[in-house]
């Protein structure tokens, strides 16, 4: 199995949360997604629109519970393989009392395209996580999200080309670039330590150890991520029978990492 499969097996594992750490962390999840609302209001819903929405890779649902909260979900489909965000997600769905979001713990490449979908969600460079699984992933996903979208349905993306990173790397002795960062107090764990790399197909492979806190607990996680240019993407959706258009943030600037930016784009 591919690590990309697997990596998040352990991601929220609702064991680490307690009754009020579970509460605070959903609550902090959910008010970071007012520049996704934002976004997606100004750009692909307007204020009284109502429609049906999936999200590829949705790990807790926040995003399609705000979204359900705000009065622009009609219907909402969230698919995820990690089994431990699955079940934070279902407990999530009733913390907020949310009635109109399906969680499926799926692999998206073993379930069949939806139908009329109004907007297709992929935030958080889940995109970039298809590519390295097999040399059609990519054709293969791209197929799938055209074949559930509506005629002219929305694809709204979030993407990182990495340029930084390939640089820190190309200038470090080992190849490799390391940081730490520190969660805010409702995470469960206190840091992070990161590390990136470039395997042989000149992929990014992102390890990390998380440290949990107040305690000695370490978790471990490794992605490898397809980096992508605006350029190449716009013109790999172009192919496929889409128009698309880039944005450099969210809302503002500097609500999106080094290299981020969005994608919307829309099926012809």
């Amino acid at each position: 199995m591919h690590v990309n499969l697997s990596a998040y097996d352990d991601v929220e594992n609702l064991d680490r949360f307690d009754s009020k750490s579970f509460a605070s962390y959903c609550d902090g999840k959910f008010a970071g997604c007012d520049k996704h609302i934002a976004f997606i209001k100004k750009h692909c819903a307007g204020k009284s629109w109502t429609g049906k929405v999936c999200e590829i890779g949705s790990g807790n649902s926040k995003l399609l519970y705000r979204l359900e909260k705000e009065g622009l979900l009609k219907e909402g489909f969230g698919y995820e393989i990690s089994r431990s965000r699955h079940l934070f997600a279902e407990k999530f769905k009733a913390y907020v009392k949310s009635t109109k979001v399906e969680n499926r713990n799926n692999d998206i490449f073993k379930a069949p395209p939806l139908e009329s979908m109004d907007i297709i969600l992929m935030v958080d460079i889940v995109f970039q996580l298809f590519g390295p699984l097999f040399p059609s992933a990519e054709e293969n996903i791209i197929s799938w999200i055209k074949n559930s979208l509506k005629k002219n349905g929305l694809l709204l993306m979030e993407l990182m080309d990495f340029n930084y990173f390939r640089k820190c790397i190309a200038l470090s002795k080992e190849k490799e670039f390391r940081w730490w960062e520190k969660f805010p107090p409702h995470d469960p764990f206190e840091f992070v330590l990161a590390e990136i790399s470039l395997d042989k197909n000149k992929d990014i492979v992102w390890k990390k150890q998380f440290f949990r806190r107040n305690s000695t607990e370490r978790s471990d996680f490794v992605n490898v991520i397809r980096p992508y240019s605006p350029k190449k993407i716009t013109a790999l959706l172009k192919k496929a029978g889409f128009s698309a258009e880039t944005f450099p943030y969210w809302r503002k600037s500097g609500d999106i990492d080094e290299g981020g930016y969005l994608v919307l784009a829309k099926k012809k």
